[in-house]
């Protein structure tokens, strides 16, 4: 009898230990190519976060470059902040690309600030010569009542790049364990290279 008990009871701590392993995975951050940004989709359109329309809910989502900046300087490094508010809302994703509008590719490069919150992704099959930044599982929750950001670093490009367009996708998530009743944001920025 014992022996029954204690088989069950192990059974039972597996369980639990591979559930909460698998619910901490599928919150671990936006798989790779999931901005909006051209040739991508969102994770509105993809099959997670998907019945409701991007932009539908009452969510505000802004981007910040440096200190509100309309242009950078090629070589700099500007700090990069990602902020989504919605009322009662505990738990956010997002995730963030820069590319140069001409072909279409990576524009300088992003760095990780936080590395408890947010991580780099690049997708093995398509887009590779994209690098994205975006959340890990305790980037999730809010970091007030209602709102979240993350902010992460980009290095401006040196050369010929005149523009860098910033696309940022983010979810305003009802925290119910799963990826329904969800909303999805996104946002576009373009920054024009100083000229000497």
């Amino acid at each position: 009898m014992k022996k029954n008990i204690s088989i069950i009871s192990l059974l039972a701590i597996t369980s639990i230990l591979f559930t909460s392993a698998a619910l901490e995975k599928s919150s671990s951050g936006a798989p790779a190519s999931h901005t909006g940004a051209p040739g991508e989709k969102t994770c509105a359109a993809s099959g997670c976060h998907d019945d409701n329309a991007v932009n539908a809910g009452s969510a505000k989502l802004t981007i910040e470059v440096g200190n509100k900046e309309t242009s950078f300087v090629p070589g700099k490094t500007y700090s990069v902040k990602i902020k989504i508010s919605d009322k009662d809302v505990s738990r956010f994703g997002f995730q963030l690309v820069v590319l140069d509008p001409a072909s279409l590719s990576n524009c300088g490069t992003l760095l990780i600030r936080d590395s408890l919150r947010t991580k780099l992704v690049s997708n093995a099959y398509a887009m590779q010569d994209r690098k994205y930044a975006t959340y890990s599982f305790n980037g999730t929750d809010a970091t007030s009542d209602g709102m979240s950001e993350w902010v992460v670093n980009w290095t401006a490009p040196e050369g010929k790049i005149s523009n860098a367009d910033f696309y940022v996708s983010a979810v305003s998530a009802n925290d119910n364990m799963n990826d329904k009743g969800d909303h999805v944001y996104t946002k576009k920025l373009n920054l024009n290279a100083k000229k000497n």
